[in-house]
Parts: structure tokens; sequence; C-alpha cells
């Protein structure tokens, strides 16, 4: 088995490491945009750090929830609609 097989079957042997780890790359990116800065604001809240991943999180939960709450009643059907049809 290769080092980097190795690798992972010791990361999928803990729980929640991968997580954390991902967590912790997220949080970076965003610290990052505290000090590296774009030299000019394209968009009116581009001044602010971590906007764009804030964006993305309150972006992504209202697609989540739109579409549990609004969409999904309006396509799906009964539990006992395909036996009646058939």
């Amino acid at each position: 088995m290769s080092l980097f097989g190795m690798l992972l079957n010791a990361l999928r042997a803990r729980s929640g490491v991968i997580a954390i780890l991902f967590f912790l790359g997220l949080t970076g990116l965003v610290l990052a945009n505290v000090f590296l800065r774009p030299p000019e604001a394209e968009y009116v809240f581009d001044v602010y750090p971590g906007f764009w991943a804030l964006f993305g999180l309150v972006g992504g939960l209202a697609m989540v929830i739109i579409m549990k709450k609004i969409i999904q009643p309006m396509i799906s059907r009964g539990d006992a609609y395909y036996e009646r049809n058939s």
C-alpha cells in the first residue's frame, strides 16, 4: 500500500479528523482575507473581510431551506400514489 493510502486509512479510522482539518482550512482562508486584500473592491461589500464566505454560507442555507420547505412539497407524491396508479 502506498504512503498516501496508509494516510487515508489512518484518517478514516479517526472520526472527525477530516472535518476538523476542513474547518481549520476554511478558517485560515477567511483569516487570510483579513491580511491579503485586493487592491480595490469591485463590489460594495468586498471591503468587509469574510463577506464572500458569509455570503456563500447564507446562500447555501437559503437554497436548502427553500428546497426543503417549498419545492419538495410541490413535487413530492404521497406514499400510496404509485400503488393507486399502477
